[in-house]
């Protein structure tokens, strides 16, 4: 993985793409390319994650983090996930104030894919938080609730960091394809103002101005360069627009829009979001492995019962109108090993 990666990390800085993630698929790529390149960790903003609130258990994995990349210090933590901000108590407080002090955070702040608006509200009135990453794209715009609780969070001074950028669907590519508005046509249409889609998507939410960066896979040199060529201040024309807002609103029905109305909603307990972001994972990420590994986590007794529960009451509350209990079928039948 380091070796791999050096070429596109090295394109990356001369692109000045200098805000990097760590992940648990980067390994030890960072550690081998700074040792490598003496003064390029001086150049990079470099965000990792804990994935606990026990001052203790943060504590165990930020010290190895910053082992493993061979760094003192990593310029943005989060926690990761967030759906209920009283996580963020006083006893994380206190352990963030404790690392910024001993110089290994410079800001602290959390991730949240699901009941987002109120995490970033909520997140806001703490009055000790730097930064957000925050599930965000072009099918997000709009609603009201997420607009007026980013811009909140904005006029507090906190950094905005959108993830989740594409806006991909929990189907099958080959159903999406069967569409009338397809991403083959979207494509050719978007040849015409010399865009790719995924390029299109970027440049509409970078004109949110309540955005401070944005966490984009790019596995490929390839992308790196595309990726940048849309990162330039030209507005969408208005054409652009509404071709992905016919897009969003043809493919909705496919999209967990993460609002999480639906996990109280099954008398079985089946963690319904979580499963719908693991069929995306596989499908639209082909990354298969990482998903069926994530689904024999949850536990076998609520795992039996997914073919034979009672979803509608779920797919009533949906904003979406997702078929939720055919998706969980599926995921069953897919990722159960």
């Amino acid at each position: 993985m380091a070796t791999a990666s050096e070429p596109i990390l090295a394109e990356a800085l001369k692109y000045d793409v200098d805000f990097w993630e760590i992940v648990s698929f980067t390994g030890n790529a960072y550690a081998e390319y700074f040792k490598k390149n003496p003064g390029a960790r001086d150049r990079i903003f470099l965000s990792g994650k804990v994935y606990s609130t026990n001052p203790s258990v943060m504590q165990e994995q930020l010290d190895k983090i910053l082992m493993e990349n061979q760094t003192s210090v990593i310029d943005f933590l989060a926690v990761h996930v967030i759906d209920n901000i009283e996580m963020m108590n006083e006893d994380v407080r206190k352990w963030a104030e404790q690392a910024k002090r001993e110089k290994k955070i410079r800001f602290f702040g959390f991730c949240t894919h699901r009941n987002i608006a109120d995490c970033l509200n909520r997140g806001a009135d703490l009055g000790w938080i730097d930064g957000i990453q925050v599930a965000y794209n072009y099918r997000m715009q709009g609603i009201d609730s997420m607009e007026n609780a980013l811009q909140k969070c904005h006029e507090k001074g906190i950094g905005i960091i959108a993830v989740k950028s594409m806006g991909l669907c929990s189907v099958k590519k080959e159903e999406l394809q069967k569409l009338p508005l397809n991403d083959e046509r979207v494509n050719s249409e978007l040849n015409t103002h010399d865009l790719s889609f995924e390029q299109a998507k970027l440049k509409a939410i970078w004109q949110n101005s309540s955005l401070t960066s944005v966490c984009s896979l790019m596995s490929t040199p390839e992308i790196l360069r595309l990726n940048v060529e849309a990162a330039d201040e030209k507005p969408l024309d208005a054409e652009v627009i509404k071709l992905l807002e016919d897009y969003a609103e043809a493919t909705g029905r496919y999209y967990c829009r993460r609002c999480g109305q639906c996990g109280t909603a099954n008398a079985d307990n089946i963690p319904i979001f979580e499963i719908m972001e693991l069929l995306m994972y596989a499908r639209a990420y082909g990354l298969t492995d990482m998903a069926t590994k994530m689904f024999a986590r949850i536990p076998a007794a609520i795992r039996s019962k997914i073919s034979e529960s009672d979803f509608s009451t779920a797919e009533k509350l949906c904003p979406q109108k997702m078929p939720i209990s055919h998706l969980m079928k599926e995921a069953y039948a897919e990722l159960n090993g």
